[in-house]
């Protein structure tokens, strides 16, 4: 986390929450539960909780449309109704796909979020973080269709049975400018726009850069007017501001490599050496304040003990090392041997004596009471000590062969049990798409028979009500007809309010465009008449010199016509 700002503080998301809703669908696509090329009908149920001026993509009540398609409705589009038919398709019902939702959300770690619907439309019960944001986002982009979707500018849907072709344009003000001129920002591979009046305007992006990607999570922006009438689309200039900050002023660095020799840790009770080497156990790669300054690196090691006991294994941890760039702790990590380290019996008994007789005159006294013992016993101890070496060497060979046998028995059991696993829940999954298929045919069948006795009903009762009938099929006609002008004649208000005010925009557009023309020729006129001013000025002047000349030479033939008549 480069930067932060209230990261924790719950607000609405609006269609931020349709990346859980593709999420989940493709969680689902991965289980082979649905397919990208799954055909699905739209329900009515799917339009019910869709109101007029909220974003859509039009999708009609039985119209047929492709798993692929409606995840390009959903994140382009931001198609509410899309996210309605998806949930549908998942989990059979919104209400449940909206647990799995929230299920979801608590495994990722979202422990701010709370979701009520797979669209975002607002709910004072529905809300979210920009850190939780940020990790729903950060799964969502594990999956290639969803990078290759939320990075697509313009997009074709085919006509469907209900509906002719559909252009869609990406919302993302940083990836296109179809929709929102002026805010691209070069490397922008996604993600999500969102927006209500109780949100305000969010924005999840994602840009890569050098080799790295950052993303930016900005909620309840503002998108105030300035002078010239222009709307400031703040989730897009924060969003970009964020972004940049990040890329100027951070950069990668390698603080700790997991091949670097730190130190020599001396070792007792071997014969065999007398220190051993230790490294970290992985490496810490992070993103740094401005440029990496091998200065500013400090490593604080801590072992568990002064001095290491044999034996010693490779691997062995004896020790921490703690890793700080320009006073920031970033990592601590443990330091294992380099290469084994055996036991030697000997020096062991040396150290102890070592240890216990620490007096020098108790030493000189013992040394000279064992001297004679140890002559005599040295020599068998020493082949002593081979013998136990052979042995304890073989024994130790012995314990690897035996330690890789059982490991290799563990991951063959590891992964028989894996594979049952496996298979049981591809057992279920079909046991329970059995399930699924066995329920919808049983609903269908109890609709079939019940339409049959409705059918045999009203066939009963049709006689005496069929005047009645013909009457209510009348009226509700008549209501018919009136909603239908209503609603045609609102459609027709919006978009003749839609077309003023483009044409005021346009007009707008226009008049600038006037203004500047007619700056520019007022320009072009002062620069003439400077043009002429300057030529006018130069003509003068030339006018004065020949002037000039012309007297000179006037007053050179009076002077000439002097000098001859005196010459007379």
């Amino acid at each position: 986390m480069l930067y932060e700002q209230a990261a924790d503080e719950q607000r609405y998301p609006a269609s931020i929450t349709k990346i859980m809703t593709a999420l989940l669908t493709l969680e689902a696509i991965g289980r082979g539960e649905l397919d990208l090329n799954t055909e699905i009908t739209v329900d009515a149920a799917a339009l019910a909780d869709i109101t007029e001026d909220s974003s859509t993509a039009n999708l009609q009540a039985g119209e047929k449309i492709t798993v692929k398609n409606l995840l390009y409705c959903l994140l382009l589009a931001s198609a509410n109704e899309a996210a309605n038919v998806l949930a549908m398709a998942v989990s059979g019902d919104i209400p449940t796909f909206v647990e799995l939702m929230n299920q979801r959300a608590q495994e990722l770690g979202m422990a701010g979020t709370h979701f009520v619907n797979p669209h975002g439309l607002h709910n004072a019960d529905h809300y979210s973080t920009a850190r939780d944001i940020y990790r729903m986002s950060k799964q969502a982009m594990t999956h290639a269709t969803f990078r290759e979707i939320v990075s697509t500018g313009r997009y074709t849907v085919p006509a469907t049975n209900l509906s002719k072709a559909r252009s869609l344009l990406n919302t993302n003000g940083l990836l296109t400018s179809a929709k929102h001129y002026g805010y691209t920002m070069d490397g922008t591979i996604g993600i999500k726009t969102g927006s209500t009046g109780e949100a305000g305007y969010c924005l999840v992006a994602a840009v890569q850069k050098k080799g790295h990607t950052l993303v930016s999570v900005v909620l309840g922006a503002q998108n105030p007017t300035d002078s010239r009438g222009n709307v400031q689309r703040k989730q897009f200039t924060e969003s970009k501001r964020l972004l940049n900050w990040g890329f100027t002023n951070f950069s990668d660095a390698t603080l700790l490599d997991a091949e670097t020799y730190l130190q020599e840790l001396p070792v007792r009770f071997s014969s065999e050496a007398s220190h051993v080497v230790v490294r970290p156990t992985r490496s810490v790669q992070v993103m740094v304040p401005g440029t990496y300054d091998p200065e500013r690196l400090e490593l604080r090691l801590r072992f568990h003990r002064d001095v290491a006991s044999a034996p010693i294994e490779a691997g062995d941890v004896l020790g921490t090392v703690t890793v700080i760039y320009a006073g920031e702790e970033y990592a601590t990590v443990d330091m294992a041997a380099v290469s084994d380290v055996s036991f030697s019996p000997f020096m062991a008994f040396v150290s102890s004596v070592n240890t216990v007789l620490g007096n020098i005159y108790v030493r000189l006294l013992l040394l000279i009471a064992l001297a004679l013992v140890v002559v005599g016993l040295v020599r068998r101890f020493q082949e002593r000590t081979k013998e136990e070496r052979r042995a304890k060497r073989q024994l130790r060979q012995q314990e690897k062969i035996a330690f890789r046998q059982r490991e290799a028995e563990a991951r063959q059991q590891d992964e028989a049990q894996a594979k049952l696993e496996k298979e049981a829940r591809e057992q279920q999954r079909k046991e329970e798409l059995l399930r699924r298929q066995q329920e919808a045919q049983e609903r269908q069948a109890k609709r079939a028979q019940e339409a049959q006795e409705r059918q045999v009903k009203r066939e009963q009762e049709r006689l005496e009500r069929e005047e009645r009938n013909r009457q209510l099929r009348a009226e509700r006609e008549a209501r018919q007809a009136e909603e239908r002008q209503r609603r045609q004649a609102e459609r027709e208000e919006r978009q003749r309010q839609a077309e003023v005010r483009r044409r005021q925009e346009e007009e707008a557009r226009r008049q600038r465009e006037e203004r500047e023309r007619r700056q520019r020729q007022e320009r072009e006129a002062r620069r003439q008449e400077e043009l002429a001013r300057r030529r006018q000025e130069e003509r003068q002047a030339r006018q004065r010199e020949e002037r000039r000349r012309q007297e000179q030479a006037d007053r050179e033939r009076r002077r000439q016509a002097e000098w001859e008549r005196r010459a007379r």
